[in-house]
């Protein structure tokens, strides 16, 4: 579900990110495909909310420092945040690759916090970035703590297994067997599939009855080469999460597996 007003606020300061500089209202409007009468009375509760300030009738809008002063307690008090980000940043100084956390955001995989890799050559991403579930060890890894019910009621609404790369599992027999075969072992994998040069090791687990999963990713050939002893480290991320979320009531292959 997307509230068009709510939504349009969230298209204002991405444009902004995206732009990095001042707009005329007409240009923001042209940008997002919405009618000039719309777009100012956006900007102008944006104003007056403390959000957008004008510099100048020919100069445009720019936001204020509201934003990342609101952005900053928000994230200061974030009780995951405090505790997922230091087991994040011992992933990936025990792999050296690119950590992150991931939940189920309805049909797509979103990532929530991202511990970046040290390495010159390196997977990167923006917390909040989305990705589609079929294609990632992280969907996988995600859907692979669910109930076979839970699963099987997801499904239903899953618009599909588009092709993101020649690799990608393109119907819900081979993403099965896939997904069996990762339960199995322990951790899911994507090889190539959403991104070519780009492969991924998931370990799924649900905290406070959610699902959740740690993600480790890499230049392809990397971690191809150091697929088994990354796989054999995340029985220490387990230790790590039981550790941080001691009163999670933590889960991880099958919901009745710690």
């Amino acid at each position: 579900m997307d509230v068009k007003t709510a939504g349009r606020v969230l298209d204002v300061l991405n444009l902004f990110a995206e732009e990095q500089k001042p707009l005329l209202y007409s240009e923001i409007a042209a940008q997002m495909g919405i009618p000039l009468s719309s777009c100012h009375g956006l900007l102008k509760t944006m104003v007056a909310r403390g959000y957008l300030y004008e510099i100048g009738k020919k100069h445009g809008y720019y936001p204020t420092q509201k934003l990342i002063h609101v952005a900053t307690l928000i994230c200061h008090s974030d009780p995951l945040n405090a505790v997922i980000e230091p087991v994040l940043a011992r992933v990936r100084d025990l792999t050296g690759e690119t950590a992150l956390l991931a939940k189920l955001a309805d049909d797509k995989v979103v990532y929530l916090i991202v511990a970046e890799s040290k390495q010159t050559i390196r997977f990167s991403h923006q917390p909040g970035g989305f990705k589609a579930v079929h294609a990632t060890s992280s969907g996988k890894a995600l859907l692979s703590v669910l109930s076979q019910e839970e699963r099987q009621k997801w499904f239903k609404a899953y618009s599909g297994f588009a092709a993101y790369t020649d690799s990608t599992l393109t119907s819900r027999e081979a993403f099965d067997r896939d997904l069996e075969a990762g339960m199995a072992r322990g951790w899911q994998r994507s090889v190539g599939e959403n991104v070519e040069d780009v492969m991924s090791i998931s370990l799924g687990f649900r905290a406070y009855e959610q699902p959740f999963a740690i993600v480790v990713a890499g230049p392809l050939s990397r971690m191809l080469k150091n697929e088994a002893t990354t796989g054999k480290q995340l029985a220490e991320v387990k230790a790590m999460l039981q550790a941080a979320l001691p009163s999670a009531n933590l889960t991880f292959v099958g919901v009745d597996s710690r």
